[in-house]
């Protein structure tokens, strides 16, 4: 699960690198290219803040001790609440549906390289 997740950050990280250039040399896009790229790097909190709860569960659950309640889904909702309110905020800077588009880049391609990585180890055979 680690290395998907960090294949999908890096996917993510590649697309916000080819946002900025599209950023820097389509002056006329600027406003999508921005959006995406604040969508895409609230993604990649939200894919990181449900990588730690994940791990805090595991080593909970391994030593036998009761589950803390936290924040966790509602974190991973004001993330993507704090995207969209900064696009709506700033429709200048930011494009609010682009934004909107690419708050799940993180998890869409955690689900293509799992389907990438499962037809690549079972070589064709179900």
């Amino acid at each position: 699960m680690v290395e998907l997740l960090n294949r999908a950050v890096r996917a993510a990280l590649f697309f916000m690198s080819a946002l900025m250039l599209a950023w820097a040399f389509v002056p006329e896009g600027r406003t999508v290219a921005a959006g995406l790229a604040l969508g895409t790097a609230a993604s990649v909190a939200n894919a990181l803040l449900l990588r730690r709860r994940v791990e805090l569960l595991a080593k909970l659950a391994a030593d036998g001790e009761a589950r803390k309640s936290g924040l966790g889904l509602g974190a991973r909702i004001a993330t993507v609440l704090m995207a969209g309110m900064i696009a709506y905020r700033y429709p200048d800077v930011f494009a609010l549906p682009a934004t909107l588009a690419t708050c799940f880049f993180v998890q869409i391609a955690v689900f293509f390289t799992a389907i990438a990585q499962n037809n690549h180890r079972s070589d064709g055979k179900g």
